[in-house]
């Protein structure tokens, strides 16, 4: 019965290996979904970067236009009109390839025509016409349609109130010359015999090349712009210039299966921002590859019009070293199912043989005993031969899988080393590439890694607990040459934080003075923690390092400055460390000397209970009240504090409340931004403050939620964001 029972340990062992088989599966299919929703957030992000760019750079533009053309009121000389001239001459000049011809109107129609490196063309006037209708043509419906304020000039109907009217933008057209779009702006201009009318002919092809194509998006990844009618207006694939993204493609690619892009398009058309994953073409391929890709969608306003940014990337490129290295392995398993198989019949199959063949020459035994005892010896040898295989199988194995994880962590610190990812999308590579270093030893906490908490709010820890958990993790990845040493109190002290922050900041520090002390003689690593007084912790990480220099000491808490080469380092971590110290109200510095040594100084208030994390969420426990806001809505709210003890103070523009702050940092107690405001956003403002003054709570206010919100509550740039209309009802009721 004894062959029984190896029949039943290879059944068992082939169970478990399919186990293995699937589990690994289901880990690669989640992994992938995780992977792709983390580039879909971080698509959205670079598509609202892009089109916040884009809506700068075209107000700095029509604000450049305005002060170059700026005149005195009263200025009515002769020389006018060639001063126009000579003025429209050296503004095209000095702008470059940015604007393709500027088109000067005299009140009599007269129109000269400049394009760069030629002499002005006179081009056909047209008799009798004047100021007025000049304006009825060139002014867009939109325009007129409504009044329109911007830069202090008031316009009522579409009749200009000022003389020094600002420039505008009135269309857009594909230009014959360079088969790119041509956005027309508008400007007028006082001269002597009346208004001139100066039309600028913009170039998307160089504003594309300065905003959009910058923003690099992996290897085969871009960014698009399309216009409030679908048609695209700014493209990598020059061909797809004025097309309408659906009909005319239809039209032009009958054979293509445009479905998937019908229904993203209708998305885009519906929602002001998206993503998703889509059937798509490689439209600059001439064999039009259909390729699956990533999407995300953002929309802006450029002066009323909506414009869509719209950023991609394939998803081979997000899941290509996966794919490959989920293929090997799978490959590696079944061969080693099949070794198992063929071990396993091969194993019973002499056992059966040798049972049949000792009932067959029982009567010989006596005989051949010393031959059979020499065919179990060689059986034997035979057996240790294929053991001692399959261990060396299972060794390489083992090796392999760590050669397949080797992809994974390139294409990792690829992405560490791109300066155009934000720091916290650092922080979750950074993470990846930890997964990737323990998964050949650790790895039941291969998934615990790989998952990104995005969703982590500040809570009360235990400070000292986590402290001791990131310690462990760093004496398993110190270099065997460095001893790492410890001084951590057994005092639990709490903080305000996240899980897994001393990890983050441990790691961050360590991995630097690992690098500080390849080349030193005294490899000695010290982490301590304690409280430095009742309100204080203090974590302190010293090395015996190379030390820093006094230029680099300067700019080592700068994003992006490294003194290891573009290689090995990115300069973010320092760069995160101190945001995620800071953003819990607490600070960090450096003690260094060349060739002596490193010591990060952190210092983090210290928490005593629940109460105290709730109280810096608590409105009503504020005096001092700031709010910033371009709606009318303000000063209501302001009458509503009327006849509290509280004191509640209206800015209309950020400048003026940051300049009160810098003066007076205790000013207020309580800041309520709106995220749209004059010259800077809500976020830039409460970040201007939280830098002046940590103590002060931040409230955003927006018209509606968003992802990227919520990162900025999560990481403790804001301590509370809230819609419009859930504040106006909760302010009411604070001061009811």
């Amino acid at each position: 019965m004894k062959w029984k029972t190896e029949l039943i340990a290879a059944g068992l062992l082939l169970l478990l290996s399919l186990a293995m088989i699937f589990a690994g599966f289901r880990f690669y299919r989640q992994y992938r979904a995780q992977v792709i929703e983390t580039e879909e957030s971080q698509l959205l992000t670079m598509a609202g970067i892009i089109g916040n760019n884009l809506n700068m750079y075209l107000e700095q533009q029509l604000d450049q236009i305005d002060l170059f053309y700026a005149q005195e009121a009263e200025a009515s000389s002769p020389a006018q009109a060639e001063s126009i001239e000579a003025r429209t001459s050296y503004f095209l000049k000095e702008s470059g390839s940015l604007y393709n011809w500027i088109a000067v109107t005299e009140p009599d129609g007269t129109r000269l025509r400049y394009e760069p490196g030629k002499a002005a063309v006179l081009e056909q006037a047209e008799p009798g016409r004047g100021l007025q209708q000049e304006e009825d043509n060139q002014r867009s419906p939109e325009r007129t349609a409504k009044d329109i304020e911007r830069d202090g000039t008031q316009y009522v109907g579409g009749i200009l109130e000022s003389a020094d009217q600002p420039a505008w933008i009135s269309g857009k057209e594909i230009s014959d010359q360079t088969g790119w779009y041509e956005l027309y702006i508008q400007k007028e201009v006082p001269s002597g015999d009346g208004i001139c009318t100066l039309t600028f002919a913009l170039n998307l092809e160089t504003l594309y090349q300065k905003i959009v194509a910058p923003v690099k998006i992996g290897k085969d990844g871009y960014s698009s712009v399309k216009d409030q009618n679908m048609y695209i207006i700014m493209h990598h694939a020059k061909d797809q210039i004025g097309l309408e993204a659906l009909d005319d493609r239809l039209k032009k690619y009958p054979d293509l299966d445009l479905s998937s892009m019908n229904d993203w398009l209708k998305k885009q058309a519906q929602d002001a921002s998206g993503t998703g994953v889509i059937d798509t073409y490689v439209w600059d391929d001439p064999g039009l590859a259909r390729v699956q890709r990533v999407v995300a969608f953002q929309s802006i306003y450029i002066q009323g019009e909506r414009w869509i940014v719209n950023s991609t990337i394939p998803i081979r490129e997000l899941s290509g070293p996966l794919d490959s290295m989920m293929t090997m392995l799978t490959g590696a398993v079944f061969l080693y199912i099949l070794l198992l198989v063929v071990a396993t019949v091969f194993l019973l199959r002499n056992r059966f043989l040798a049972e049949t063949q000792q009932k067959e020459i029982t009567y010989l035994k006596e005989i051949n005993q010393g031959m059979e005892m020499l065919a179990q010896k060689n059986n034997e040898i035979r057996h240790y031969q294929r053991i001692q295989s399959l261990g060396m199988m299972a060794s390489h194995i083992a090796h392999e899988f760590n050669n397949y994880l080797t992809p994974v962590l390139i294409y990792a610190e690829l992405l560490e080393n791109d300066d155009s990812i934000t720091p916290e999308n650092q922080e979750m590579i950074h993470e990846i590439t930890e997964a990737v270093d323990k998964a050949s030893n650790l790895s039941k906490e291969l998934l615990a890694f790989s998952r990104q908490d995005t969703g982590v709010r500040l809570e009360l820890l235990n400070f000292t607990e986590e402290v001791e958990s990131a310690v462990s993790i760093v004496r398993q990845l110190a270099p065997s040459a460095i001893n790492v040493k410890t001084e951590v109190t057994q005092e639990p002290l709490y903080v305000l934080g996240r899980r897994r922050m001393a990890e983050h900041i441990l790691m961050n520090l360590c991995k630097n003075a690992f690098q500080a002390m390849e080349k030193t003689e005294t490899k000695e690593l010290w982490i301590r923690l304690y409280a430095k007084d009742s309100d204080t912790i203090c974590l302190q990480v010293s090395d015996t390092g190379c030390g820093i220099g006094d230029d680099a000491m300067q700019k080592i808490f700068e994003p992006f400055y490294t003194t290891k080469g573009s290689r090995q380092g990115t300069g973010l971590g320092l760069s995160v460390v101190q945001n995620m110290v800071t953003s819990v109200g607490g600070s960090i510095r450096v003690e260094s000397k060349a060739d002596a040594g490193t010591t990060f100084i952190l210092e983090i208030p210290q928490s005593r209970s629940e109460e105290e994390k709730d109280s810096r969420k608590r409105l009503k426990q504020v005096r001092k009240i700031a709010i910033v806001s371009r709606e009318e809505s303000a000063k209501t709210w302001k009458n509503v504090s009327a006849g509290s003890q509280k004191t509640v103070d209206i800015y209309a523009h950020p400048a003026a409340l940051i300049d009160r702050i810098q003066k007076n940092p205790a000013a207020y107690d309580l800041v309520i931004a709106e995220y749209t405001l004059p010259t800077m956003n809500g976020i830039d403002l409460c970040e201007v403050i939280r830098r002046i003054n940590p103590e002060i709570r931040l409230i955003l206010i927006a018209e509606q939620s968003g992802a990227d919100f919520e990162w900025y509550l999560n990481n403790g740039m804001i301590d509370r964001f809230m819609l419009k209309e859930e504040f106006a009802e909760e302010f009411a009721e604070m001061f009811g």
